[in-house]
């Protein structure tokens, strides 16, 4: 039997996999991407990007071409019984520490292409038609076998197994891990349309009634329809165009009218997080971690951001001196993705069954209570800005964290920025602070005093005058020290160098050694050839 050797075994090549995959890359460790689909899906199931995860491929350089293709999303408009309650602007919580103020409306099959682009250049790619048979975990790595679909099974030996594979994975289900949660009882429909209206291109639309309701997700060339009817059953057909027009009619208040679908499609969504994120040698990151309802746009950016969370706590577990110190690493994946999947779960099912549930309840509270409460609490400034910074994911945090301070010299800074949060993004001279960091070691950024003596461990940043806004987002009262994680949040912060070798980051960081081994043109040294020859690119896993 064939046999392929790597550091890490990614099964499933979608954003969450392919996103992971980009960052082992970026650290040069040695992996194998493969997805059990033959070929890439033209039809997108998210299209959504928020600020936070704009960030990421930013850092990963695969959003170039993104903005170039996409739409920018500038508003959210919220219609409830037939008239407009509630319009909230992404201007209104724009913040000077992001580059990137609005979300962006573009295609699941065009992000995984950039991200396949950024595979590619580093000399990478995935295997289409190749799935994972089954696993064993030993003391010291895991073997897995694997089928490519042409000839037969081959055997990977890895250090590690990262599930990427959706909300049927089969990394969770050989590990054993719970899938804790439940279905949704409507039979949800989407469809992709022309759209013809006078209505705000760049808005996400919502029109909520007491039966139902509709949303509007405007791309550059078509405009998604997502909407519900009656309860799911198996037996029941795919929608048609004219369902969903019978619903714009019901449902929008205003002349549009729909045509030229290129997909329509019925759904059955779960709501659903695994018990646990990361267990022994096996870890889940996007859909096999965690489903919900779309409501938000929320599914795939948190996906992108389990897999740059666990990217860089890999490299580290991979060059750790011992098992207990790469337990440690890893376990803080679970400790800090696991809430924010949780959350983010609670969250979206509540507003979701809101705005779908047939219940009675839900029903008068669409029709009598939402028309009022709605515009009364979208009315107060604090509220709005709070929904949209959560709704962007810049506000998510991992203060609660082991890596997180400790942080004794807190009374030299305000509570604008602590340990644990995502560090501003900020000017250093003509360039800006997060494509400098680096994307293995821990960065030093220094403000206003002497930059600490050179150390293999850390890179150092100097900002010797900082702008009065970059002093405000740092939370300086005078001179610093800011310990960055290479995920770009804050681990401690400092007048001294000594505070931040204590930091809990600095205990466990990898002594030493270059930021990251140039990677390899090959991902493995007997590669496997998929179906069909050719070069292989990148499959559909999961959102």
């Amino acid at each position: 039997m064939k046999e392929v050797r790597a550091d890490v075994l990614i099964v499933g090549a979608g954003p969450s996999g392919a996103t992971l995959a980009c960052a082992l890359a970026r650290a040069g460790v040695s992996f194998h991407l493969i997805d059990k689909a033959e070929q890439r899906s033209p039809f997108s199931r998210a299209l959504v990007i928020h600020p936070r995860t704009l960030e990421i491929l930013d850092r990963l350089g695969a959003l170039e071409d993104l903005l170039a293709r996409g739409n920018r999303v500038g508003a959210v408009r919220i219609h409830i019984g037939g008239k407009l309650r509630l319009e909230v602007n992404f201007s209104e919580a724009r913040y000077e520490g992001c580059r990137f103020p609005e979300a962006l409306f573009v295609e699941q099959n065009l992000t995984e292409a950039a991200l396949d682009a950024c595979l590619e250049r580093s000399g990478f790619h995935a295997f289409f038609d190749h799935e994972l048979i089954d696993f064993d975990e030993g003391p010291d790595g895991v073997r897995a076998t694997c089928s490519d679909g042409v000839d037969g099974s081959y055997r990977v030996e890895c250090r590690y197994i990262v599930g990427c594979d959706g909300a049927h994975s089969a990394v969770r289900h050989g590990a054993d891990i719970a899938f804790s949660g439940s279905a949704y009882a409507r039979d949800f429909m989407l469809a992709d349309v022309d759209l013809e209206w006078n209505q705000d291109q760049h808005a996400l639309q919502a029109f909520i009634e007491r039966g139902g309701f509709m949303a509007f997700f405007p791309m550059r060339e078509k405009t998604r329809l997502v909407s519900a009817r009656g309860r799911y059953r198996e037996e029941s057909g795919t929608p048609s165009l004219s369902d969903f027009e019978r619903l714009v009619d019901h449902l929008v208040p205003y002349d549009a009218r729909i045509s030229n679908p290129t997909w329509i499609a019925r759904f059955h969504l779960h709501h659903r997080i695994a018990d646990r994120f990361r267990k022994g040698r096996v870890c889940l990151a996007g859909d096999a971690a965690h489903i919900h309802s779309p409501l938000g746009g929320q599914g795939m950016n948190t996906g992108i951001q389990d897999a740059w969370n666990l990217g860089w706590k890999l490299a580290w577990a991979l060059r750790s001196g011992d098992s207990a110190t790469a337990h440690e690493i890893l376990e803080t994946y679970h400790d800090e993705r696991y809430p924010v999947g949780r959350l983010l779960l609670q969250t979206t099912d509540r507003a979701f069954s809101f705005v779908s549930g047939t219940s009675w309840p839900a029903q008068m509270a669409r029709m009598f209570v939402a028309p009022w409460l709605v515009p009364a609490l979208g009315g107060i400034s604090f509220l709005r800005r709070l929904a949209l910074f959560r709704l962007t994911q810049l506000g998510i945090h991992y203060r609660p964290s082991a890596l997180s301070g400790p942080d004794p010299d807190r009374r030299h800074f305000t509570r604008a920025l602590l340990p644990g949060d995502r560090m501003p993004e900020i000017s250093i001279g003509d360039a800006w602070l997060r494509p400098q960091l680096d994307p293995v070691r821990p960065t030093v950024l220094v403000v206003g005093m002497d930059a600490p003596a050179p150390s293999g461990r850390w890179k150092v940043i100097h900002l010797q005058d900082a702008t009065d806004t970059t002093r405000c987002l740092l939370g300086l009262k005078g001179p610093g020290l800011f310990l960055i994680r290479p995920d770009g949040h804050l681990a401690a912060r400092g007048v001294t160098p000594g505070t931040l070798e204590a930091a809990e980051l600095m205990r466990l960081a990898p002594d030493g050694g270059p930021t990251s081994r140039p990677p390899r043109a090959r991902t493995f040294p007997e590669p496997v050839h998929r179906k069909g020859g050719g070069r292989p690119s990148a499959g559909p896993g999961d959102g």
